[in-house]
């Protein structure tokens, strides 16, 4: 795979940018963390400056090779004996269904198995969202469990992807013109 994207640590300048993101409805319609008033960069500004801080994530910036362009984020969170919940989105959605995604995904898992050394990835997908869901499959994610989070009011399925997944490359194994759908 020749990634047509690149990820490198969230800045708390990268608030800039991603505080307009915030403020988009169609990113957040799937989510249970979307924000329920308007966010300024400031606002943003210190919220990056508190989560870059936290010893048990690591963020990432989802950057064009081409330009440099910060198109979204990667986050690998609740980083604990071994395991991580991975979250992304596409920020910028002129590149929604561009591989992008899929790519950005690619390159959390050689970091969080290479260099976190972990033995699993997971998510936790609202249930209506559809295409999180084929591109979760699409990478090798398995469902092992949906449930009712009361918290965010939604259906969640949890997906994991393994070491021993990623060892025999099934991440790379659906690399096809199958993932251009998304």
């Amino acid at each position: 795979m020749n990634p047509s994207v690149y990820i490198r640590p969230l800045v708390v300048q990268d608030a800039l940018i991603s505080y307009q993101w915030r403020n988009n409805p169609r990113i957040w319609r799937f989510t249970g963390a979307r924000p329920d008033k308007y966010i300024t960069p400031e606002m943003e500004t210190a919220w990056l400056f508190d989560v870059l801080r936290r010893e048990n994530e690591r963020r990432f910036a989802i950057c064009l090779l081409m330009d440099n362009k910060y198109i979204g984020n990667i986050f690998l969170t609740d980083i604990l004996e071994g395991e991580a919940q991975m979250h992304i989105f596409i920020g910028e959605m002129e590149y929604w269904g561009k591989r992008r995604a899929y790519e950005s995904i690619c390159l959390i898992f050689d970091y969080g198995f290479n260099e976190l050394i972990l033995d699993t990835i997971y998510v936790q997908i609202n249930s209506k969202n559809a295409a999180a869901i084929v591109l979760g499959k699409l990478v090798g994610f398995k469902k092992v469990s949906e449930y009712y989070d009361t918290n965010k009011e939604m259906m969640l399925e949890k997906m994991i992807f393994t070491r021993s997944r990623y060892e025999h490359q099934e991440h790379l194994s659906n690399a096809s013109n199958e993932i251009d759908q998304l």
